[in-house]
């Protein structure tokens, strides 16, 4: 048995702007401890599945690759490095990786497919769910890792289980998209639900097969690709073509083989700076403080001065104040949407700030 860590290194964090930008997106910034979201993420994948750090497979856009190869030259991670031209969400990664892992390491290879930027607390937990992954898996099964839901969560998807003999593997009934919040209470009450982590295993060919029965137009589209590019570099022109769909919806949802692995791992998307509050350690009026940091009569914050200035702060609840060389971000903890509508503003804008680039030629 050969399991092959994929990790996909796509998104733009645009919720944890300043700090992630379009050009130095959330997975390479140490936003939990001293290395980076990906970093942490190889580690985890090598520790808790056993396989040499070779092994490990990136999807990443062509032009992050660079930072991706130094990124994880150190780990010893950073040979099988796939190249996307551009983002055409998460089927065509999935695809494309299935077929590199069918032709550098074999059909019968199980491919545990990680996205490069969540946390993940208890790993003991997580290596106890992987082999129950496996032996689902080894029943042709496509398999994804279900989160016990400790609160109404409108910010993730969510999937119902049917009941089990065994409650280590449970089959799926359902899929379901991000809920309003009376919704999301009434899941959390029926107990059949869990969040959608993202994570997935499968054995390669199972994975290939279901491409060709249930999206064989994004299958198609990234053979197309790469026989006329490179099975680690596919053709611009002819990958621009293939559907932007997620692979929840491409197969994940059309699938009648799918189980779900419960399993409550402290785990965290790191989506927004709530999300960072919550899962770093506080202080006595529950702040958490990055950098030269002052507060006085204020809890539940966060703080974080990555410029060399002192960032003061007195009387506040529920603020995140995140300071950087060319920017100051003031926003309330516990609400993400305005902070996604301000970088589509600055987008609109054309703003430099949305760029790691600015904070090196234009400091302030």
């Amino acid at each position: 048995m050969r399991i092959i860590p994929v990790i996909l290194c796509g998104g733009s964090g645009t919720r944890l702007w300043p700090e992630s930008r379009e050009d130095l997106p959330k997975q390479f910034l140490n936003l939990i401890d001293h290395h980076s979201l990906l970093r942490n993420t190889v580690d985890r994948a090598l520790k808790v599945s056993h396989c040499p750090a070779a092994d490990i497979v990136c999807v990443c856009l062509e032009s992050l690759s660079t930072t991706i190869q130094s990124a994880l030259k150190d780990a010893g991670a950073a040979e099988h490095i796939l190249c996307e031209p551009m983002a055409r969400n998460t089927a065509a990664a999935v695809a494309l990786a299935a077929r590199y892992c069918q032709e550098m390491f074999g059909a019968d290879s199980y491919m545990w497919v990680l996205p490069s930027d969540h946390y993940i607390g208890k790993l003991d937990v997580l290596e106890a769910a992987l082999h129950s992954a496996v032996k689902s898996a080894d029943d042709n099964k496509l398999v994804t890792f279900g989160i016990t839901p400790t609160r109404p969560e409108t910010g993730y998807g969510y999937i119902k289980c049917e009941k089990s003999s065994d409650l280590s593997i449970l089959p799926v009934e359902k899929f379901v998209e991000k809920p309003d919040l009376q919704t999301a209470v009434s899941f959390l009450q029926d107990g059949s639900y869990y969040w959608n982590s993202g994570m997935f295993l499968f054995q390669t060919n199972c994975v290939v097969e279901s491409f060709k029965a249930l999206a064989i137009d994004v299958f198609d589209g990234v053979e197309s690709s790469i026989s006329v590019g490179h099975i680690n570099m596919p053709d611009e022109d002819l990958y621009s073509q293939v559907p932007k769909i997620p692979f929840d919806k491409a197969i994940m949802e059309k699938s009648s083989d799918v189980t779900v692995i419960p399993c409550d791992m402290a785990w965290s998307d790191v989506g927004t700076w709530e999300s960072i509050w919550e899962i770093s350690p506080k202080t006595e009026e529950n702040n958490v403080t990055t950098g030269d940091v002052v507060t006085i009569d204020s809890e539940n914050c966060l703080i974080r001065s990555n410029s060399g200035r002192l960032v003061a702060v007195a009387g506040i609840e529920n603020i995140v104040v995140i300071d950087t060389n060319d920017t100051v971000l003031i926003t309330c903890k516990d609400s993400s949407d305005p902070l996604k509508k301000l970088v589509e503003k600055m987008k609109a804008e054309q703003r430099d700030q949305l760029y790691f680039s600015s904070r090196i030629t234009k400091p302030l």
